[in-house]
């Protein structure tokens, strides 16, 4: 529990994240968790921090596979601190040569182009323990408790506006679209075009053509609203 007259710590929990054990433990030690369904990252402490925690394999994966600069990208566009806890033994992330070259020379361009942090931990309840410092550090030491959790990002050019607001699409992540850009040139002619041409774009396909033309063409009626996750198009996203 936490002690009587110290200031409270909150801590923002991607739906994801509650069978990993770190909200329980984060509860244990005093914090109050507000679970929901995040639109990035799986938890927040602040306006300015974001959390991604990563087990050591997944980690790895998501370097040779190129998710975790996807990743790291959307999350730096909408937060000014991006942190990753990396969960497990290092040495599988190190274990030889080659790897480790991969991993270190990943790390520091993350760092270096996104401005990403890492952090390691061997266990949930370690990760839970650096989540709960971090949150007290931001929220209590600097006093910066705000949480804004559908924020919009810091851009500047008329490109970065345009790939956002079709990233908002269902099945819509950066790879498709830029292509989607590339094929029509603007997003007036991307509304306007047909079930067909979508369907040729790189990364989309029938199904998630199907689901963008619903949206485009759906009279707007003002009903209760589905909470976060609702939405089931049978998409999965790129």
């Amino acid at each position: 529990m936490a002690a009587q007259g110290r200031a409270v710590v909150r801590v923002y929990a991607d739906v994801r994240e509650e069978k990993s054990g770190v909200p329980e433990s984060l509860r244990d030690m005093g914090a109050v968790v507000i679970v929901r369904s995040l639109p990035m990252g799986d938890y927040l402490v602040s306006d300015d921090y974001v959390i991604e925690r990563k087990s050591v394999q997944d980690f790895v994966k998501s370097i040779y596979d190129g998710r975790l600069f996807d990743q790291a990208s959307r999350l730096s566009e909408n937060y000014t601190n991006v942190v990753y806890i990396i969960e497990g033994d290092p040495d599988l992330a190190f274990h030889d040569r080659s790897r480790a070259r991969q991993v270190t020379a990943a790390m520091v361009a993350l760092t270096v182009d996104y401005g990403a942090r890492f952090l390691w931990s061997l266990k949930p309840s370690q990760t839970a323990e650096t989540i709960f410092y971090l949150a007290r550090r931001v929220q209590v030491d600097r006093g910066h408790a705000r949480v804004v959790i559908h924020k919009k990002p810091r851009l500047s050019s008329v490109n970065e506006w345009q790939l956002y607001v079709l990233q908002s699409f269902p099945g819509v992540g950066p790879k498709t679209a830029e292509a989607i850009l590339e094929r029509f040139g603007s997003i007036e002619d991307f509304c306007k075009a047909t079930l067909a041409e979508l369907s040729t774009v790189t990364g989309l396909g029938e199904r998630k053509a199907e689901a963008i033309k619903r949206i485009l063409k759906a009279r707007y009626s003002r009903t209760p609203r589905r909470r976060p996750g609702q939405l089931d198009l049978g998409l999965g996203l790129d």
